[in-house]
């Protein structure tokens, strides 16, 4: 089942939640939509479930028409943030809560109900649970349910708005990959909403970068993580130094002290002047230097990490290596070092 959004835009009053989005789910992908509060990807998201209408634009579900569907004529299921699970209800009754109220002529038996809500129930590892209430149960186990509920009635498309953002760090860990694995057994096409970098680049086949109600770049976790098309997606990405540079003769000049760095493009006509380099701090090579351009002046140690800042000919700079590195070089606070740089990004200044 592919999904192609073409032009779809929405408002709410005169706020722009959706500018005129262009946007094709391949057949049986897993893809998230990533990006910021008030980036437009839940409305997008809604919008593909039937339960927001655009304002313009248009959205076929498998070459077909769906603007003009109801929900339940899209054969999409829905796993919200927070389970909307009915507390009143056993697990088995959540699950099956879907195929019961179909159209007389559309519901199955009851006991093909019964068969296909055990088949899911232990799909998601919860088939001794079936007469317990949600109450009963922890938050990871409530999201499977829904997750349960939703596969209930063979959607054709599953859409997941932050399945995982009410969950603590180690059971959304768990089921990211219980999620990967699933995924991977169905095939279903997948779409999910997150504002978590580490979540999508995981999870996902593909990544939807939005900001400010358009995308600003679509590609595999590896693409938009290495080759990021904009300053929006690099900083997004995970932790950066933003640095102000002046590139010429094929290289980015950052700070004093420093060898000019090369920038692809800057040789041949590209990108020349002032402009700001971005970093990742992984990409920061340090070495103890009594003459060196850089002092140590903070650590701070993450588990098996060593987060090192440096004060750099007047601006900070933010360093990153493995703990036990750090040791083995002799690395301390108030330290000089030399520093080398051998990977940067480079875009104009706004």
């Amino acid at each position: 089942m592919t999904i192609q959004v073409s032009g779809i835009s929405k408002r709410f009053g005169d706020y722009v939640a959706l500018d005129s989005v262009d946007l094709e789910v391949r057949s049986g992908e897993l893809l998230a939509l990533l990006g910021p509060s008030g980036s437009g990807k839940t409305t997008l998201l809604r919008i593909m479930a039937g339960l927001e209408q655009p304002d313009a634009g248009s959205l076929t579900l498998h070459g077909e028409e769906a603007l003009g569907q109801t929900p339940r004529e899209r054969k999409v299921g829905f796993v919200f943030q927070h389970y909307a699970l009915f507390r009143h209800m056993t697990v088995f009754d959540n699950v099956a809560f879907g195929l019961k109220v179909q159209a007389r002529g559309e519901r199955p038996s009851k006991a093909e109900i019964r068969r296909r809500v055990e088949e899911l129930l232990h799909l998601v590892q919860l088939g001794h649970f079936a007469d317990r209430y949600p109450a009963q149960l922890s938050g990871g186990q409530r999201q499977r349910v829904a997750l349960a509920r939703a596969l209930a009635i063979e959607p054709k498309v599953l859409l997941l708005d932050e399945p995982f953002g009410a969950l603590d760090a180690k059971v959304r860990k768990e089921l990211r990959r219980w999620l990967r694995n699933l995924h991977d057994e169905m095939h279903i096409t997948s779409v999910f909403v997150t504002h978590d970098q580490e979540e999508a680049l995981e999870l996902a086949d593909r990544v939807v970068v939005m900001s400010q109600g358009r995308i600003e770049q679509i590609g595999s976790p590896a693409d938009v993580y290495d080759r990021p098309a904009s300053s929006f997606v690099y900083e997004f990405l995970g932790q950066v130094n933003r640095l102000d540079c002046t590139v010429d003769d094929g290289g980015a000049r950052l700070a004093d002290g420093l060898p000019a760095i090369p920038v692809a493009g800057a040789a041949d006509g590209g990108l020349r002047g002032p402009a700001i380099a971005f970093v990742r701090p992984h990409d920061v090579a340090l070495r103890p230097d009594p003459e060196g351009p850089a002092t140590v002046v903070g650590v701070t140690t993450v588990g098996p990490q060593a987060r090192i800042e440096l004060r750099l000919a007047g601006t900070m700079l933010e360093a990153e290596m493995p703990r036990d590195r750090m040791a083995d070089i002799g690395l301390r606070l108030g330290h000089r070092c030399a520093v080398q740089i051998d990977r940067v990004q480079v875009f104009p200044r706004a």
